[in-house]
């Protein structure tokens, strides 16, 4: 919650510097972290899974060569 106000104050402020009223600045400050916590999970999600495959991959190739 606080980083979604605190997103929203530097927005509208970073906004009001070129003349602006600040609201799509605020706007956009507010729903930032929100967007970048989905995109931080789902690149997390996706290196583990990509490790997962490849460790996976990894043991059966050294178990076929080993018969």
């Amino acid at each position: 919650m606080i980083t979604e106000i605190i997103g929203a104050v530097i927005g509208s402020k970073l906004d009001q510097q070129d003349g602006d009223s600040g609201a799509k600045g605020a706007i956009i400050g507010y729903f930032t972290p929100r967007i970048l916590g989905a995109v931080v999970k789902v690149g997390v999600l996706a290196a583990v899974g990509f490790g997962v495959v490849k460790a996976i991959q990894g043991f059966t190739s050294e178990s076929d060569a080993n018969y």
